[in-house]
């Protein structure tokens, strides 16, 4: 039984690892070790002394913040569809906030995560995975829905304003069916190369520069920000696709650059669409002969939503008065509503091993 609980806890190493590193997300290559709370009397006051865990430690750059380093001190969690609930999520959080709020002025976790000569935050982050697949509710009822705690005369929802998050501090939470969205982009990623539309590494998560901050970095190695990870949508930008063909000996271009965009909404109505396009068009996304690939990966995406996208797009050229140019460019985005993709194990995987 032993075995089998360890290799369950694995899965959410191994599917957190899988996905964060396409996103260009690195993580400091230590195993699981707790260090010591230096805040005893705030996180521990009965006891003599205390450790916080932790399971793994991601980092990035921040492409908007001066290279500003963010550190996620993770949570690693692996639970069967029926093992969710919002005891165990409120006790994680807890644990969570008082991690981070040790972290950053514990010298036993800098000296062991923070190797670089560079300004940083540390973050917390929740990983829940569920392995099964089979937890189809939405994460966030589970956490204001009314529950009975121990010796409680009745059911009351437990209150997220008690969580103890230091000023400043942030925690993150990646839930099913978030992971599930970013596994569905990776997933349709990998399929789009494998069909010579989307190259294997020139590939940029994009950020329009804004009035207060400017992008840094070299484009290819930009992190998507949890941020952007966590939004609407993600935009994709990517150059020229080119193939060794194997028949010629030659390399060829497969596919002209442009914009792989997943969406994480349910397109329910036309006007939804027309306020994305606006934001495309701010972006300056909407510029230029590059091709545009909108692909909808929410995980109930409206039945109707490829026409309510070809109406918004009628409706926004009419809106601005746009000339026959500029709507054959509307409609020249493609569209397509894609399968949600997840990780699932069996119980022999789960068994493997022991």
């Amino acid at each position: 039984m032993a075995g089998e609980t360890s290799a369950i806890a694995k899965m959410a190493q191994y599917v957190s690892d899988e996905l964060l590193t396409w996103f260009r997300w690195e993580r400091v290559k230590l195993p699981d070790q707790n260090f010591d709370c230096v805040k005893l009397a705030n996180h521990a006051p009965k006891k003599k002394s205390h450790t916080h865990p932790v399971d793994a430690v991601f980092w990035y750059r921040d492409p908007y913040l001066n290279n500003r380093v963010a550190y996620f001190n993770t949570d690693l969690k692996s639970y069967a569809r029926g093992s969710i609930d919002a005891s165990q999520i409120f006790a994680a959080l807890k644990s969570l906030a008082q991690t981070i709020d040790c972290a950053r002025v514990s010298e036993e976790w800098q000296g062991r995560y923070h190797l670089l000569e560079e300004s940083y935050e540390v973050r917390g982050m929740l990983f829940v995975y569920n392995h099964d697949a089979e937890y189809d509710k939405d994460f966030y009822d589970l956490l204001t829905a009314p529950v009975k705690r121990r010796g409680a005369s009745e059911e009351k929802p437990f209150r997220l304003e008690t969580i103890p998050i230091a000023d400043g501090q942030s925690l993150h939470i990646f839930e099913p069916r978030l992971i599930n969205y970013l596994t569905t982009i990776v997933a349709d990623a990998y399929r789009l190369h494998a069909l010579g539309t989307f190259p294997e590494k020139r590939y940029e998560f994009f950020y329009p520069d804004l009035k207060l901050h400017k992008t840094s970095g070299a484009e290819y190695d930009r992190p998507a920000t949890v941020e952007s990870l966590a939004g609407p949508y993600l935009i994709i930008r990517h150059d020229r696709v080119v193939k060794f063909n194997e028949d010629t000996g030659t390399s060829e271009e497969r596919y002209p650059e442009g914009f792989v965009i997943y969406y994480n909404r349910p397109g329910d109505s036309a006007e939804e669409f027309m306020y994305f396009l606006d934001i495309l068009s701010g972006y300056q996304v909407l510029d230029g002969r590059h091709k545009i690939r909108i692909r909808i990966a929410h995980h109930a995406s409206a039945l109707d939503v490829l026409s309510n996208f070809k109406r918004a797009i009628s409706m926004y050229a009419q809106e601005w008065n746009f000339d026959r140019h500029k709507t054959e460019r509307l409609q020249s985005i493609e569209v397509e509503a894609i399968e949600v993709s997840k990780y699932s194990f069996t119980r022999t995987n789960i068994g493997w091993e022991r």
